[in-house]
């Protein structure tokens, strides 16, 4: 199972070579989140008030690569229109599959962080955005592709579609 990155707006290529991800970015972790305050008058569970979602940045690490300079500028520049689609892809008879998606929108890279322990180094990257589409593709019994349920919010506007 492997995750990939496409970036484009502007093209940062990577140096995946399977089939159908090409070029893209290949990470090694991926961290997210949604959070929200939930208060709860004491003798009144029934009653509890919630705050707007606070979703976080999207965080990955991956290996240093044919990104790394790319995706530097990127971080020391002004951007933020940057669309990234974040494959996370699993092997069948014919390659790999992609069970989980995730698109932002308007992104840009809010930290950049590199570390070596004497090997090759890593890379830490966070990126902000203004929208993401997070879309799950269950798999059947079968072990072919189930319907594609997206969920997507626009930060912006506080907008759940």
């Amino acid at each position: 199972m492997a995750i990939y990155i496409k970036y484009t707006s502007p093209t940062v290529d990577g140096d995946v070579t399977t089939q159908g991800f090409d070029k893209q970015i290949e990470v090694n972790s991926f961290q997210w989140g949604v959070g929200r305050g939930v208060g709860s008058p004491t003798g009144s569970s029934g009653n509890r008030e919630a705050s707007s979602p606070s979703v976080s940045e999207i965080t990955v690490t991956k290996m240093l690569d044919n990104a790394s300079g790319g995706l530097l500028k990127e971080a020391l520049s002004s951007g933020g229109k940057a669309k990234l689609v974040i494959s996370f892809t699993r092997t069948d008879g014919n390659g790999a599959v992609v069970y989980l998606e995730v698109t932002l929108t308007d992104t840009m890279i809010s930290g950049y962080s590199l570390s070596s322990g004497g090997d090759r180094p890593s890379e830490s990257v966070s990126f902000n955005f203004t929208k993401i589409e997070v879309k799950f593709t269950p798999q059947k019994s079968d072990g072919t592709a189930g319907s594609p349920f997206p969920v997507t919010y626009d930060l912006g506007l506080q907008k759940l579609s």
